[in-house]
């Protein structure tokens, strides 16, 4: 085999399985082939800055393991990148929980599944943040470094790692909460207004009554968090390149 041909090669395969997991590029609108295309593409502008590797004395399935190696080093980094939007999503469904909406959904064209209205619109806020601040760039730029720090073939598991990729996974939880916790706080307020009125007026149907108060509520503090929210993704997103180059680091441990 070629040596530069199986370098592309392996660029190729680290890059498409990260585009795989990035949202956009990983949306099924988004054309197969025009994906490949952008793969290869970069794939050949990434490999001549590396460093050659020596195929001395390698076989067949020592090549085969680089080359799963490589994948699975992608589609860790593209899960680390979409984080962001697990946040997003999980704080939409909380919020629609929350304000009585959760038995409505719409069509999500990014993930081409169903989801709460609160979700489909935290997604697609979190996605408009991304793109307008160019931060997909800085993304794609954090991933061209990790060959810096994680050569082609040098990734090893150990304990530090497993321990940051669940430190980023509480943090979907974390983001998720400081999106959602606005509503819920007025959710709450709600509830405990209807609870007194229930007992000061036992024959008023407190539990229909809520809903209306409940929704009108939760929708005007949800709007009036978007800026909040906003800034929660901008900060993570603004971390999201050195996250990257940090687990890598990891991984060539």
């Amino acid at each position: 085999m070629d040596f530069d041909y199986y370098n592309w090669l392996l660029v190729f395969l680290r890059l498409s399985a990260f585009l795989l997991v990035l949202p956009f590029f990983s949306a099924t609108n988004f054309p197969v082939a025009m994906r490949i295309a952008l793969g290869a593409l970069m794939s050949m502008l990434i490999a001549p800055m590396l460093p050659e590797i020596s195929l001395k004395g390698a076989t067949l399935f020592s090549l085969l393991a680089i080359m799963i190696q490589e994948v699975s080093i992608g589609l860790l980094l593209g899960f680390v990148s979409r984080m962001v939007f697990f946040a997003a999503d999980m704080a939409g469904n909380i919020v629609a929980t929350e304000i009585g909406l959760n038995m409505g959904s719409i069509f999500n064209p990014l993930t081409q599944q169903s989801s709460q209205v609160t979700s489909t619109m935290l997604f697609f806020l979190a996605a408009i943040v991304m793109l307008t601040l160019d931060l997909h760039h800085w993304v794609l730029v954090g991933f061209q470094r990790t060959y810096l720090v994680l050569p082609i073939g040098g990734a090893h598991l150990n304990s530090a790692l497993f321990a940051t990729v669940v430190g980023h996974t509480s943090r979907i939880f974390v983001v998720a909460l400081q999106i959602s916790a606005p509503i819920m706080a007025v959710s709450f307020v709600v509830t405990v207004v209807f609870a007194v009125l229930s007992r000061a007026v036992p024959q008023m149907n407190v539990f229909i009554l809520s809903f209306p108060f409940r929704i009108a509520g939760g929708l005007a503090v949800f709007g009036f968090t978007l800026q909040l929210t906003a800034q929660h993704v901008m900060n993570y997103l603004h971390r999201l390149p050195d996250d990257l180059l940090n687990v890598a680091q990891l991984l060539g441990g």
